[in-house]
């Protein structure tokens, strides 16, 4: 009895563990897509596709398409954090560490650049339903504490200046954002070497100390 228990509660994890392996690729081909072709351009039908499934398995995991697009941007900024915190956490220092953080933020390879189209077409969305935003909010707090945080690191590494990290994080993640928008819709003033120059001269401005040894 105790043997086929065991071999019950194996089969159930084994089953969970594939059902959540599904459910991961069919994120993975969706937020593909959508980077690639937008939003309102990918089907459920593409997606299956990708997957080698049929639309009643997709339609299973995500009820209607705008579920699709919240996990999948749920799914997308959860890789990428998990990918900025598997760098930053080799960084002691604050500024090497604020410089890194930039650096992963550059729209440069495809990974990157698909990361970026696909928040700027969910910025789009929720500009026109409100239903997204508590979602947007929640994504864009953490973009804001892992500034801030870095922040609080430097202070307390006596190497930035007594500033308010918040205000801070404002300052940096806008300009962020805005020049990456400006790259990904071709604005002839934005490259990625600009972006990244303008954003260290915003560090070094507005955080370093001049006698500071980063």
């Amino acid at each position: 009895m105790f043997q086929y228990l065991e071999g019950t509660a194996m089969s159930d994890t084994a089953d969970a563990r594939g059902s959540q392996e599904r459910r991961n690729a069919i994120l993975e081909a969706a937020w593909q897509l959508i980077a690639e072709r937008g939003y309102h351009h990918v089907r459920v039908q593409d997606i299956a596709r990708i997957c080698g499934t049929s639309t009643g398995t997709i339609h299973y995991y995500f009820p209607g398409k705008d579920d699709v697009l919240r996990e999948a941007l749920r799914y997308c900024v959860d890789q990428a954090f998990d990918r900025q915190g598997a760098v930053l956490s080799q960084v002691n220092n604050a500024h090497k560490r604020l410089l890194a953080l930039i650096e992963l933020q550059l729209p440069v390879g495809i990974q990157v650049r698909n990361e970026w189209s696909i928040w700027l077409q969910f910025w789009s969305e929720t500009c026109l339903n409100p239903s997204l935003r508590p979602i947007h909010n929640d994504f864009y707090a953490r973009w804001m504490d892992a500034v801030v945080s870095i922040v609080r690191r430097g202070q307390r590494q006596g190497i930035f200046r007594d500033l308010d990290p918040i205000g801070f994080a404002r300052l940096l993640t806008s300009a962020t954002d805005g020049a990456a928008i400006k790259i990904l819709t071709g604005a002839p003033d934005m490259t990625v070497d600009v972006m990244r120059t303008m954003l260290v001269s915003i560090v070094d401005k507005e955080l370093t100390l001049s006698d500071s040894v980063v």
